[in-house]
């Protein structure tokens, strides 16, 4: 079973080549971010299915993530990731990682399909967190960014909007959904520069509205959010306090420093070269209207 993707504009692979039975996929939010490139990737994720996982020898511990669910290790052909079932802590995969994070050979236990007639495996258990974390890495190192925002597609180009959990940003992709703009994602988004040009992705990791779109378009705009009281109201921010409120939103690669260098890198940037504002808005239609007019001023004004 071989699975190609597209994310952010990187080519990811999974290739497991025993055509073990796949459970739980395909899994909907993904469904537009598969392709059939035939395209060498620029991730290979080589899978192989196993009743007892291999033991390698642990380097330096690099990472322990929350609960133990998993850790990065050094190790001597580059990194060695090791994930954890979230119910019983058993061990669940181990990963070897290239010391660039784009090629990864994966071990991973085998489970018993739904009518337990086949040996299969999940390719969710590779997503998350083998994939997700590789990505975030080389993603980072090469000056991007994944956001903890929603984004979305205007005629006035493209708008990121980012928030702690429960600031509005399924409510808002709901409302930009019923005026007909395209949703990239109103969980993640990924920001890269292309052509020396900010371009934000979609992701097909979802919030509580489900939205994931496999496009991208030109970001024009970053608005930091929370909920208002009475009335829609765009505010000035500091640069300082803009990047303090963007850096708690973004998912940051803490293991691996160089990563963590350029994403302080492309903050700065972005403060230099992208347009940013605070807004507090209520839930209502009309904020569709308030924000096309305020981006019809900005253009009125821009040199």
């Amino acid at each position: 079973m071989r699975i190609d993707l597209q994310i952010g504009g990187y080519r990811v692979r999974l290739d497991e080549r025993e055509d073990y039975a796949c459970i739980a996929w395909p899994l909907s939010p993904f469904d537009s971010f598969l392709t059939a490139s035939d395209a060498p990737p620029d991730m290979d994720f080589q899978v192989r299915v196993v009743k007892q996982l291999p033991a390698f020898p642990e380097g330096r511990l690099v990472f322990d993530a929350c609960h133990g669910l998993w850790k990065l290790y050094e190790s001597t052909t580059g990194y060695l990731l090791e994930t954890a079932d979230t119910q019983s802590l058993e061990p669940r995969s181990r990963a070897v990682i290239s010391p660039d994070f784009s090629h990864v050979e994966v071990w991973l236990c085998s489970q018993s399909t739904p009518r337990g007639a086949h040996t299969g495996w999940m390719p969710m258990h590779v997503f998350n967190p083998i994939v997700e974390a590789c990505l975030l890495t080389k993603l980072a190192r090469e000056g991007g960014l994944l956001l903890h925002s929603a984004g979305i597609l205007t005629e006035h180009g493209g708008w990121v909007f980012t928030g702690a959990s429960g600031a509005g940003k399924s409510t808002l992709s709901d409302l930009f959904a019923a005026r007909g703009r395209r949703i990239l994602s109103d969980e993640r988004v990924i920001i890269r520069k292309v052509a020396d040009e900010w371009v934000a992705y979609g992701t097909p990791w979802v919030g509580s509205g489900r939205h994931a779109n496999n496009h991208q378009g030109p970001l024009t705009g970053i608005y930091c959010i929370s909920h208002g009281e009475r009335a829609h109201a765009l505010r000035p921010i500091s640069p300082r306090d803009f990047t303090l409120f963007v850096l708690r939103q973004c998912f940051l690669p803490h293991w691996d420093r160089e990563a963590m260098d350029r994403t302080l890198a492309s903050l700065g940037e972005l403060v230099e070269r992208i347009g940013y504002f605070d807004l507090a808005f209520v839930k209502s239609p009309d904020i569709v209207d308030y924000l096309d007019a305020h981006a019809l001023e900005r253009a009125a004004v821009a040199p």
